[in-house]
């Protein structure tokens, strides 16, 4: 599987429109991360990728080629619902033998997953004994136990702590090098964000936005935090010149004329403020590298500068407001 595409996907539910002509694709080696708010249509659109919802418009292609969701695509996904549940009086090990009788799996792949979960040691407990992150990391092994071309996970990271978290963001960087596809979708951005290369943003069962983190920061159009530390006061001969020298390029004295200066300048440095040994400023993207090149020229001025991109649960709050 290379490539697979829902393509003008809609689902309504009586008066409700769940999904309205969505469009979302998944190549190889790929993670797409769906984030919106509760109701924007995350969960339907897993549903009618894994079968369980209709459409009532709209088709799948999978390597370009139209399909339905039968048993012939289903036996290449994998799923992590949002909340798992199994059996209380069964161990660990005999839910993932149940699952592996029903699609013919061997027993030596049950042990190899458990392993690979962390799981091995509590394999013969009843679930029932389990935690919250423990039951996690079952959904989680049942989800990869046929080695599925592509891996849907609902909320993966609930109830994960930090040994739970690294044994998910090894299997999503193993999927990835083996050239698989996953869809995830989760409300907590911040900690899947480096892990995803691509980001659709739903808001009301449409896409409002989507592209990579940084595509998305962009078209936000959020500055930068930038915090600069002097290094003696701002009283020093480096610092006056440095700060002389930003406040001129904030104006867009330093720039060379274009055709649109205004839109150039805009928002520069939206704002600042100033203690005895630090400065700190608001920086469009367009311009951070403008900024560096024109501290550079100052050595000696910094003992230390520290720029914070804007983070993706911003950016989301941004795209929401501006959708």
């Amino acid at each position: 599987m290379k490539t697979l595409a829902l393509e003008d996907i809609s689902v309504q539910f009586g008066s409700l429109h769940a999904l309205s002509k969505v469009n979302i694709e998944v190549s190889a080696g790929e993670i797409l991360m769906l984030i919106g708010p509760n109701g924007a249509g995350k969960s339907t659109l897993n549903k009618v990728l894994l079968g369980l919802v209709s459409a009532n418009a709209g088709q799948l292609r999978i390597d370009g080629v139209l399909r339905k969701v039968d048993n012939s695509v289903k036996e290449r996904l994998g799923y992590l619902p949002e909340a798992v549940a199994f059996s209380e009086n069964l161990s660990g090990r005999q839910v993932l033998l149940f699952f592996a009788r029903a699609r013919n799996i061997s027993k030596k792949r049950v042990d190899e997953v458990l392993a690979r979960v962390s799981l091995e040691h509590a394999a013969r407990r009843p679930v029932r004994g389990y935690s919250r992150g423990m039951r996690q990391r079952l959904g989680l092994a049942v989800s990869i136990l046929a080695n599925p071309d592509f891996l849907v996970l609902d909320e993966p990271t609930g109830g994960l702590d930090q040994e739970g978290l690294k044994v998910l963001w090894s299997i999503l960087a193993e999927w990835r090098d083996k050239g698989r596809m996953i869809l995830m979708s989760t409300h907590d951005m911040a900690l899947l964000e480096r892990h995803v290369d691509r980001v659709c943003v739903l808001r009301s069962g449409q896409v409002l936005a989507c592209g990579t983190p940084d595509e998305l920061r962009q078209s936000a159009g959020i500055s930068h935090k930038v915090m600069m530390h002097f290094a003696g006061d701002e009283a020093s001969e480096q610092a006056i010149a440095l700060t002389e020298a930003l406040e001129k390029w904030g104006k867009g004295i330093l720039t060379q004329p274009s055709t649109s200066s205004e839109a150039r300048t805009e928002g520069r440095v939206a704002t600042g403020t100033s203690r005895p040994t630090q400065l700190s400023l608001s920086v469009p993207d367009r311009d951070l590298l403008e900024f560096l090149t024109l501290q550079g020229q100052f050595p000696g001025a910094l003992r230390r500068i520290r720029i914070e991109e804007p983070t993706l649960d911003v950016v989301y709050e941004k795209l929401l407001e501006e959708g």
